[in-house]
């Protein structure tokens, strides 16, 4: 698992550069039939993840890459799943609050997980059998890293093992700042009957798992329904870190059978 850890790492860790690049000296943005957005770093982030992982040749799939059809979809019984900018609403709109996310699916489960902030300096990783980290460095050190051989063992020695005890005193609830709605609304309300001393913090993509599983908060809720690619990655640090991602409709473990639609219906993450 360490050989495909160590190209999934190389693989975040090159599109961060080109990512951040962009993000700083400027990008297009063009419209998808859906009316999202999508930017020129989202096409250079996946031209440079889909180049590293096809070496591999376990298939991609990937929200900026043409979709195989479902019939192909379901032979596969391993698979990369990758967003190359989750969050890019908030790449646009330059919060900062934007990841690469990088998953080893199973119709099951999440095998292997990348997240990576780099304007917010957060880079997570895990695998089965390995467990789930945070890199303590400067994200800028790890650039250094890149190109060096047995990449996972020399991250490894500058990263804490996740997961770790929440910091806050008050029961700090992770949620959306795009997609709150009124669902999410009145789960809060809920929290709050349960915790009185609790702090709402909304901020964008999936990074907001990787900062439960360290520490950053109890809980995050997203009870929208949202794509395989948006949550591959971070299910990966949640479940190697011991912490289950459960759906919000079965309130089961999460898991990548619906091949027809790519969603899942919500989930939420706990942290206590």
């Amino acid at each position: 698992m360490k050989q495909i850890m160590d190209v999934a790492v190389k693989a975040a860790i090159e599109a961060s550069k080109e990512v951040l690049r962009l993000y700083n000296e400027g990008f297009s943005v063009s419209f998808k039939e859906d009316r999202s957005p999508v930017t020129t770093g989202d096409l250079k982030a996946n031209e440079i993840i889909t180049t590293y992982l096809k070496g591999t040749s376990i298939p991609v799939l990937s929200e900026e890459s043409e979709k195989e059809s479902e019939e192909i979809r379901s032979s596969w019984q391993k698979y990369w799943c990758i967003d190359p900018i989750d969050g890019t609403k908030e790449y646009v709109n330059k919060t900062g609050e934007y990841c690469i996310s990088i998953g080893l699916l199973t119709p099951e489960t999440s095998l292997l997980g990348v997240l990576a902030a780099p304007s917010l300096g957060l880079f997570y990783f895990a695998a089965e059998g390995l467990g789930s980290f945070k890199w303590e460095g400067k994200y800028e050190e790890l650039y250094d890293l890149s190109d060096k051989e047995n990449l996972t063992d020399e991250l490894l020695k500058n990263s804490v093992k996740l997961p770790l005890k929440p910091e806050s005193e008050s029961y700090a609830f992770l949620t959306s700042r795009s997609h709150f709605n009124k669902k999410d609304e009145e789960y809060y309300q809920g929290l709050k009957k349960k915790y009185p001393e609790i702090t709402l913090l909304q901020m964008g993509s999936a990074i907001k798992i990787g900062l439960v599983a360290e520490g950053k908060a109890n809980e995050y809720a997203r009870l929208s329904s949202v794509n395989f690619w948006d949550i591959a990655g971070g299910h990966a640090i949640a479940k190697y870190a011991g912490l289950e991602i459960t759906d919000y409709v079965t309130k089961k473990a999460i898991n990548y059978k619906d091949i027809s639609t790519l969603l899942i219906s919500g989930y939420i993450i706990k942290n206590i």
